[in-house]
């Protein structure tokens, strides 16, 4: 119930209305009693009080370090994450608790049905293909500048998405600012870098994109823009659904196609994150929580089962930080779809042979 209060306040706040704490999401309101019964119950600290409160606790923390006794291990679900740390959105672990393994109707799936219908308006043999193109785009630049995209769309003989992309992506904030009115894109994952007051850590500023901040922690420039003017970013949504998890896919991707396999990135409308006709599919799945993918994947594979070869790929990090993460994946999972499970490295280095 929390898990669905969340992914309808936050489809409000992307409408563009307030937070108020006295005309909450039915949802929300009726997950916040329900926490706050428990935490009565546990003679713990309410906090079902403030929606504000809760907010910077599942941001920050897996629901087992709540300090609600009913939630910590070994409560089957104790790492999962509400909410991403950077930018704030419902993470994927939210999603999948509020549909129960199902694709949400209105949070990601509102991108994807965009998307698909930019896909279906454009008359050509290679439709399929301009879902991955444009998702591939915003993945690889997720700051722009406006007449080189439109360029971009031109010549890729996509007008129409040009209208789209504006309304996902906003004018670069001010706090990414310098004084002097310059900013600074991120080297690892071509997003924003934001001033830091630690600027001995953060000389160039910081990165706002948890997965990336994993992959390279000092958040290093590799382009200085000058002038803000005609420049824009994907909104945070778009960061925390496609850009963070796609650092990984785009990465798979890359070491894929250099190593002579021929892949695709989205290939047939997204039926995996990266794959090949129907022999082989790769999804790459950025949960905290082993049991949660497991139970997810054992409800609903998606169109990973239509390929012979199918693999699902966690990143690095996420496992590396966590001992016996693929161990206890393996043991959750309990589909009758054979899947092989692995980070993302080794699931490389093993098709690469």
């Amino acid at each position: 119930m929390l898990s669905r209060g969340v992914l309808d306040l936050h489809q409000g706040v992307r409408a563009g209305e307030i937070v108020d704490p006295y005309s909450l999401p039915q949802t929300m309101g009726d997950g916040m009693r329900m926490l706050s019964r428990l935490c009565v119950l546990a003679a713990s600290e309410d906090l079902g009080d403030s929606i504000h409160s809760l907010s910077d606790i599942a941001r920050r923390l897996p629901v087992g370090e709540w300090g609600v006794p009913q939630f910590a291990a070994p409560f089957r679900f104790a790492e999962a994450k509400l909410l991403t740390s950077e930018p704030v959105a419902p993470s994927e672990e939210c999603r999948a608790l509020a549909s129960k393994g199902g694709v949400d109707g209105i949070l990601e799936g509102v991108h994807h049905l965009q998307l698909r219908d930019i896909v279906q308006r454009v008359r050509s043999q290679s439709r399929l293909q301009i879902y991955s193109v444009l998702r591939e785009r915003i993945v690889r630049k997720p700051v722009y500048e406006r007449r080189e995209l439109s360029g971009f769309l031109e010549d890729q003989g996509i007008v129409a998405a040009d209208e789209v992309m504006r309304q996902w992506s906003i004018d670069i904030p001010l706090g990414a600012l310098r004084r002097e009115g310059s900013f600074a894109i991120c080297a690892n994952c071509g997003g924003l870098l934001y001033p830091h007051r630690d600027t001995n850590r953060f000389p160039v500023g910081r990165c706002k994109i948890g997965p990336c901040r994993e992959e390279v922690p000092s958040s290093t420039a590799g382009q200085i823009v000058e002038d803000a003017a005609g420049w824009r970013v994907f909104k945070d949504d778009i960061l925390a659904y496609w850009v963070g998890p796609g650092l990984a896919e785009i990465r798979l991707y890359d070491e894929l196609r250099r190593g002579g396999v021929d892949v695709q990135l989205y290939p047939r409308d997204d039926a995996a994150d990266v794959g090949r006709a129907s022999e082989l599919g790769i999804d790459v799945k950025s949960y905290a929580c082993p049991r949660l993918l497991g139970d997810t994947l054992s409800e609903r594979l998606g169109g990973l089962t239509t390929f012979e070869e199918r693999y699902v790929a966690i990143p690095d990090a996420i496992v590396n930080r966590r001992p016996g993460y693929l161990e206890d994946l393996r043991y959750a999972y309990r589909g009758s779809t054979s899947v092989v499970f692995g980070k993302v490295s080794e699931i490389a280095a093993r098709i690469l042979g």
